[in-house]
């Protein structure tokens, strides 16, 4: 059970520092702050720029509008009407939104290199699958609590 206790504490660490450095970093980088949330929105309308509101996956449309609302006003996002239907108002980043959404990328890639130029192929080939179930295991939490809460 020490080795289950060990991996727990090492987990909830690990997502708390990543959050926290992310959220340090691109304050740092900005001149302002910003929530996790709203950094994952932001990479979230940078992998598809421009997008619909309704298509921003992870967040509720509720969520997502006072995010924009916030990101609008730093001056990371704007809303652009669509050309083909003006009923559609699209998302997308600005010069400084981009440079948000780069900054961030960048810090993924620098984090996963520091993990992965240490591991063999079959390491990287094990962590992957085990990271894969944890995955697994919080999208079948987060359905029942989604189950809990629509039901």
């Amino acid at each position: 059970m020490e080795d289950a206790e060990q991996l727990n504490s090492f987990l909830v660490d690990v997502f708390g520092r990543i959050n926290k450095i992310e959220e340090r970093a691109m304050a740092g980088g900005l001149g302002s702050a910003v929530s996790i949330t709203e950094i994952h929105i932001i990479e979230k309308i940078g992998d598809r720029d421009p997008e619909r509101m309704s298509e921003v996956a992870g967040v509720t449309l509720a969520t997502l509008t006072v995010a924009c609302d916030k990101l609008v006003a730093k001056g990371l996002v704007r809303r652009v009407r669509s050309q083909e239907d003006r009923r559609v108002v699209n998302i997308m980043l600005t010069d400084k939104g981009r440079a948000a959404y780069e900054y961030h990328k960048d810090f993924h890639e620098r984090m996963i290199a520091s993990l992965v130029d240490t591991l063999s192929p079959e390491q990287t080939a094990l962590l992957a699958q085990s990271l894969e179930k944890l995955q697994d295991f919080f999208r079948h939490e987060e359905a029942a609590v989604e189950g809990e809460t629509n039901g």
